[in-house]
């Protein structure tokens, strides 16, 4: 077991100084603010999806600002910060979701609600299930050599310029097609959404490990 921990904080390494900040910029301002906040309060206005989203929503971007303007001090909180946004955007992908079928389509059963949350469920269940068995046994899931001059941001651009094609495609079919396949476009894109955010939601667990191991650390000391 202390070997399979060795490994886990072995592979455990904290963001870049330089990178957190623009990173915090491009996860708030366009896949968050952007992609979330403008379909929650836009036309057909549903108070109830405001009530629940409006508040995490909120709180992120007064969080991504602190860590805009101290990244180096808060460089251990920005990984932190990205489980927990991955959390609440996830979450508010699926959420929008409903928003989409329910007030755009206006589907009349329970059935969506359940079977899509259900199938989210188990869809994050399995991920993260899968990516903790990887740090019990490293061996079986080694590691790509990594490549000099990958761009850090990469994984966060691809999926901000994923969304974007996605929710610009559906906003131009509006002046074609109707209200019904567009919602249909925004409930696949935004779906999609939600599964390639589990991961960041796994930063949560790698925010416990290395926490505990600078405690650990500044105990020894």
């Amino acid at each position: 077991m202390s070997d399979n921990r060795a490994s886990f904080e072995k592979s455990m390494k904290m963001y870049p100084v330089d990178s957190i900040r623009s990173n915090v910029i491009i996860l708030v301002l366009l896949l968050l603010d952007l992609f979330l906040v403008i379909p929650l309060v836009g036309n057909p206005y549903i108070a109830v999806y405001v009530y629940v989203l409006l508040p995490p929503i909120v709180m992120i971007n007064f969080w991504a600002l602190v860590l805009v303007i101290m990244p180096r001090k808060l460089q251990l909180n920005y990984i932190l910060f990205r489980g927990v946004f991955g959390l609440i955007c996830s979450m508010g992908f699926m959420i929008m979701t409903q928003k989409f079928a329910y007030g755009m389509l206006g589907l009349g059963t329970s059935w969506y609600f359940i079977g899509s949350f259900a199938l989210y469920g188990v869809a994050l269940y399995s991920f993260i299930k899968y990516n903790l068995a990887k740090f019990k046994d490293p061996s079986k899931h080694k590691k790509k050599p990594k490549v000099k001059g990958k761009n850090k941001r990469a994984p966060v651009v691809t999926i901000t310029t994923f969304t974007g094609a996605g929710y610009l495609i559906a906003n131009v079919s509006l002046g074609f097609a109707t209200q019904q396949l567009v919602a249909t476009v925004l409930i696949s894109v935004y779906s999609m959404l939600a599964f390639v955010l589990f991961h960041f939601i796994m930063d949560l667990h790698r925010y416990y490990w290395l926490h505990k191991l600078r405690n650990q650390n500044q105990t020894t000391d």
